[in-house]
């Protein structure tokens, strides 16, 4: 089973599963993302790209390159003697990083593309009123998200009082977010900001970057960076989500 659980400096979420778990989730994102051939829903693709970057890591964690971890598995040496095996008391898990304003990023896009994939399997136009039709309910790639995005929340409930937690869980599902509308280099940019800060920081402004994610359309940063880049993707004749802005490079070691 998937876990997600804070990092020890906050400064994001560690993602760890057995071999089979990171390969369900893998495959239920590339299901539910965007490509760039799908023309009816193409003002998704860069958000779709951008998730998947989170499948990159969860790839390179499946193969090894990343963390391991051994947890115990229940197996005793009576239980061995009694099935006459022998087998390993522990399972080994995978694990790979995210960071936090990415995650709310990720949570957020994850909603947008799963109302696509409610439409597309109810063959109705509303989301939001076809989410038990019998072609959707029991959908295995919309559960493994939901359970994702679950334990993400989990996570997050421990940092927060109720109240604002309470506050938090209507902004992330909010109706009216538009994500696949953000500049991806805003992303970008709170990422690294977060990243300037230290523990204590970062638990007071979890909710404050959550809320500028989810609210990016009122943002002047925001609205400064997505002029500056539709401007240079006219241009350079590429698309935005190509552009990349001068200070925002992400340092070469984070200490989790």
């Amino acid at each position: 089973m998937i876990t997600i659980s804070n990092t020890e400096n906050l400064a994001g979420v560690c993602i760890s599963g057995d071999y089979y778990d990171l390969y369900k989730l893998v495959q239920a994102f590339h299901t539910i993302t965007i490509n760039e051939f799908t023309e009816q829903y193409i003002q998704y693709h860069d958000i779709s790209t951008r998730v998947l970057g989170l499948c990159y890591h969860l790839r390179q964690a499946m193969q090894g390159n990343r963390e391991v971890e051994l947890k115990n598995n229940g197996m005793t040496d009576e239980q061995m003697k009694h099935f006459a095996l022998i087998t390993p008391k522990h399972n080994v898990y995978y694990k790979c990083y995210c960071l936090y304003p990415e995650m709310f990023f990720i949570v957020l896009a994850l909603n947008r593309l799963v109302e696509i994939r409610i439409r597309y399997l109810s063959k109705q136009k509303q989301a939001q009123d076809n989410a038990f039709d019998r072609k959707v309910i029991w959908d295995e790639t919309i559960a493994i998200i939901r359970l994702f995005q679950a334990r993400f929340q989990k996570s997050v409930s421990e940092l927060m009082t109720e109240n604002v937690f309470s506050r938090w869980l209507k902004l992330m599902n909010d109706n009216y977010i538009y994500i696949e509308q953000i500049a991806l280099q805003y992303v970008d940019i709170l990422n690294i900001d977060y990243l300037k800060m230290n523990r204590d920081k970062r638990l007071k402004n979890l909710s404050r970057i959550a809320r500028r994610i989810a609210h990016f359309q009122y943002d002047d940063e925001h609205r400064e960076i997505k002029d500056v880049v539709v401007r240079a993707a006219r241009e350079y004749n590429c698309s935005e989500a190509e552009i990349r802005l001068a200070g925002s490079e992400y340092p070469q070691e984070i200490i989790w």
